[in-house]
């Protein structure tokens, strides 16, 4: 006599079952949670599978729903664990970075150099149309390595590997040095930049690479978020104690719900158009007041939507 197959189950006996199974074994109540979720999805795809080829089956009665089995607890993204850094600087998170640093930039080398190569005409003559698809592979991998830079100097800060170079300086060096740095990326924008001191100028004491690259990410901000042909000002003043360092533009400007957002870590303002346009991390303005806090500084901005804005930071004066 032929073996007689099993009786098949509806996915809600198999949810009882796995419900059952759940409670009296505890050891593998995570794996029997997992493998429940897996079944739940299932069944809610089959069932709209179904509603897309039977459209005109009459409606059945809503089945009994299953039990609920608590799902495992919830996997965080990598963004969503990046954004915990600034909150949980104690946490495991650095292992998580180094890896990720590790395990993703060997990849995006070889993709990078790969399409650089087909574009110089390594494997024959490409059309207009493949060049813009490896231009494009191109500038996301370079996203990705902008992010993967960035990840290095959170992991570099949060590991208090960041050492201060303390120096006196001349405060309008720090404001030549950051215009050299983007002199030729201003000129296809038109913006007229001009820089501004008082007549004494002021010593500032604090590591200067560190505070260029400060200035430089924030002048590089005015240069993208301004409209063409706008007017952007890189000023210092004397504040007794203190140097403040300042961009201010009329780009977009500042909402009151930006203002409350800046800083923190992958934020961006995707609601302006000129944002949107261009490719970023969301993460250079966080790193920036890091590395002023290790000086003793602060980032200070203000502004007015489609009026302009204007970003600063202070460090202290000599004794």
């Amino acid at each position: 006599m032929a073996n007689t197959p099993p009786p098949a189950i509806s996915i809600g006996q198999a949810l009882e079952t796995l419900h059952r199974l759940q409670a009296e074994t505890p050891a593998a109540a995570q794996q029997l949670a997992e493998v429940a979720a897996v079944l739940q999805n299932l069944s809610a795809e089959n069932a709209y599978l179904n509603t897309l080829l039977i459209e005109d089956a009459p409606l059945a009665d809503p089945p009994r729903p299953a039990p609920t089995i608590p799902p495992p607890e919830a996997k965080k993204t990598v963004t969503a664990l990046l954004r915990e850094a600034d909150s949980a600087p104690d946490a495991p998170l650095t292992d998580l970075f180094t890896g990720l640093n590790d395990s993703l930039r060997p990849p995006l080398i070889a993709i990078r150099g790969r399409a650089e190569l087909v574009r110089a005409g390594l494997l024959g003559q490409i059309t207009s149309e493949q060049d813009l698809w490896l231009q494009a592979i191109e500038e996301n991998t370079s996203r990705a390595f902008a992010v993967l830079d960035a990840l290095q100097e959170m992991i570099a800060l949060q590991k208090g590997l960041v050492r201060i170079e303390w120096v006196n300086f001349i405060s309008t060096d720090l404001l030549t040095e950051a215009w050299e740095r983007v002199r030729d990326k201003v000129r296809p924008y038109g913006h007229e930049i001009t820089i501004q001191a008082p007549e004494v100028v002021p010593l500032a004491q604090g590591d200067f690479y560190h505070s260029l690259i400060v200035l430089s990410d924030l002048l590089d901000n005015a240069i993208r978020y301004t409209p063409p042909g706008g007017q952007i000002r890189l000023s210092v003043d004397n504040l007794g104690t203190h140097v403040l360092f300042s961009v201010t533009d009329n780009g977009i400007g500042l909402t009151a719900d930006d203002m409350k957002q800046i800083g923190r870590p992958f934020w961006r303002g995707d609601h302006h158009r000129l944002v949107r346009q261009h490719a970023g991390t969301g993460l250079r303005l966080y790193i920036d007041k890091q590395l002023l806090a290790l000086q003793g500084g602060e980032l200070i901005f203000s502004g007015e939507p489609d009026l302009g804005s204007t970003f600063s930071f202070t460090l202290k004066t000599p004794d």
